[in-house]
């Protein structure tokens, strides 16, 4: 491997690690902006094209009365299918779900922001948070794990 293939290698890595970046700094800012007026929020997803743009994606109304997988099946069948298009080059679904903070199994209620690239980087971000009696919201640390992709399962592009 010579030195063009390293640099456009490690381009590559920092658009990939800007456009993850792009979609957490949209998207917790609106999870919370939900958390604060309702106190819970339906799962959404957004996606940054091949353009570059980025674009937010919801369910329809007549599908919110769903239970929360069945939401989060069908924006990730949503994604799956831009994604074999080449419209997307980074996804994320973002939804309420309650998840472990220490090492002994106490729980929190949490944002989870399930991110992927065209490049194979895939992960569950995870923004804590906890309500106090009058209604506000205090967040804890932001964690992440890195998970199997899902939405680009293969190269699309290739």
């Amino acid at each position: 491997m010579g030195w063009d293939d390293m640099q456009s290698m490690g381009e590559a890595e920092g658009r990939a690690e800007a456009e993850l970046e792009q979609l957490l700094n949209a998207v917790i800012p609106f999870a919370q902006q939900m958390l604060s007026k309702h106190g819970e929020f339906d799962p959404f997803a957004a996606a940054v094209s091949r353009e570059g743009r980025l674009k937010f994606i919801g369910i329809p109304p007549h599908e919110q009365n769903k239970i929360t997988e069945e939401l989060i099946d069908r924006l990730r069948e949503t994604l799956i299918i831009g994604a074999s298009k080449g419209d997307y080059r980074a996804t994320g679904i973002c939804s309420d779900v309650s998840v472990a903070v220490t090492d002994d199994g106490e729980k929190s209620d949490a944002v989870r922001i399930a991110l992927e690239h065209l490049d194979g980087q895939s992960m569950n971000v995870f923004l804590p948070y906890k309500k106090d009696p009058t209604g506000e919201i205090g967040y804890g640390e932001i964690f992440a794990s890195v998970t199997e992709p899902v939405v680009f399962l293969r190269r699309f592009n290739d």
